[in-house]
């Protein structure tokens, strides 16, 4: 049995609710990613850096380091695919100079 969605309707019934119930203002963005899954969403480097729960320049850095693909489409972004794909090659590795990669396990050796 296959089950659809209408992922647009859903999210504008939860936003109904939530401002029915005074938890969102009239006034107040929401931005809603239709089809999460999918592998063509591009994201700005602050969408970015707050995904990853760090600042936009250290993002930069990363795409400098050549660690974090990126295109230029009027201003830098980054595809969720390359997102991924970063996050699964680089567990496990201390990243806080993306010019000096250090495996976590080495960082308990230097303690």
């Amino acid at each position: 049995m296959k089950i659809e969605f209408d992922e647009k309707q859903i999210a504008e019934s939860i936003i109904n609710n939530l401002k029915r119930h005074n938890l969102l203002g009239n006034t107040q963005n929401v931005t809603v990613i239709y089809n999460a899954e999918s592998q063509d969403i591009l994201y700005t480097i602050a969408e970015t850096a707050e995904l990853i729960k760090t600042n936009t320049k250290y993002v930069y850095d990363l795409i400098k380091a050549g660690l974090l693909p990126a295109l230029k489409l009027g201003s830098m972004k980054i595809t969720r695919l390359a997102l991924l794909e970063f996050l699964e090659k680089y567990k496990g590795y201390d990243l806080t100079d993306p010019f000096n990669i250090k495996p976590l396990e080495q960082l308990n050796e230097d303690k």
